[in-house]
């Protein structure tokens, strides 16, 4: 098995090179624009845009995988302008033309997003969308340039990974962890709200699993990866409280958040690009949201880490690593 991994240096594709070293037999490399955040990863490394279409092509052809999980992206909620995601559209366009031709391809695995849909709404089918991001937007159109190419020769499935956190996490999640160490973290409420989430590394075992499934259970179908039972906010971050040895988590009135939040808007109106808390953040964190994840639960076969486990790994590799 050769496997391909664009997008290997970011969060999710960090710990899937880690699970891929322990295998036997598995040749892998990383396309990525930004070197790996592990240095120990720095030798699968091929630096290339996808936008670079003769660099990828002679990268891709040279290596002539026969499995590829794409993870890169584009990824912001602030920009102002569809084509600065062009890496989700037209990257993906140069990828099609590539994996067309090449002998040995057998699956491929795309990754889009869950803000395919805004925050909250859980669609009925798998092109059911609603945007309310150009970001969503972008993955939207990924997904149906995927699905528009009738004619691909090998297995494709789409996933849509929801909240995935754990070790090499940045935000929202690492702001999470550090504002509970620091002290800063507040319960808006009562604090407990519902939403399905992803510890990576169940995450990266069901995107493995995807490659390994019989092929009638995958192809051309659309799958959420997370865990399948959902966290409670409050319980979560009290978890995080306990396992950090902090103080304990007090509650702030929702009306003084929402205050808060909106003081946060004016502020990134005049040009503050990271403000702590924006209506749209506030709005993430109220609204509750629990996905179907049986199907993906259905092909799994392994023992998944539990979420106050993922807590204690979480934990230690930000002591190991120096971020708290």
């Amino acid at each position: 098995m050769k496997i391909l991994i664009t997008g290997g240096s970011g969060f999710i594709g960090t710990n899937y090179i880690d699970f891929l070293l322990k295998k036997d037999q598995i040749e892998f490399i990383n396309i990525d624009i930004n070197p790996p955040r592990n240095y120990n990863h720095n030798s699968f490394w091929r630096k290339c845009d996808l936008l670079d279409f003769p660099n990828l092509k002679k990268i891709i052809e040279d290596f002539s995988p026969t499995h590829i999980v794409h993870l890169a992206a584009k990824t912001g909620t602030d920009e102002k302008k569809l084509s600065t995601f062009a890496a989700n559209m037209k990257g993906v366009e140069n990828l099609l033309a590539i994996f067309k031709k090449l002998p040995h391809l057998e699956r491929v695995i795309f990754t889009s997003s869950l803000l395919v849909c805004k925050i909250g709404y859980i669609p009925k089918n798998d092109t059911d969308y609603k945007p309310s991001t150009l970001y969503g937007l972008s993955k939207v159109k990924m997904e149906e340039i995927v699905r528009g190419h009738k004619e691909l020769n090998f297995t494709w499935t789409i996933i849509r990974p929801i909240s995935a956190w754990g070790p090499w996490f940045k935000e929202p999640y690492e702001n999470l962890f550090k504002a509970i160490n620091k002290g800063w973290y507040f319960h808006v409420g009562s604090g407990h709200y519902k939403r399905s989430v992803g510890y990576v590394e169940n995450m990266i075992r069901q995107i493995h699993q995807l490659l390994m499934t019989p092929i009638k259970k995958v192809d051309r179908k659309t799958f959420y990866l997370g865990d399948s039972i959902p966290i409670d906010l409050c319980n979560f971050a009290d978890e995080i409280q306990k396992e950090l040895g902090v103080r304990k988590i007090y509650h702030i009135p929702s009306w003084i958040m929402r205050l808060l939040a909106r003081m946060g808007d004016a502020f990134q109106k005049i040009g503050w690009r990271k403000v702590p808390l924006t209506t749209f953040r506030l709005n993430n964190i109220l609204t509750e949201y629990v996905f179907d994840l049986s199907p993906i639960e259905e092909i799994s076969n392994f023992e998944p880490y539990d979420y106050k486990l993922g807590i204690k790994r979480t934990i230690q590799w930000m002591r190991e690593v120096g971020k708290i």
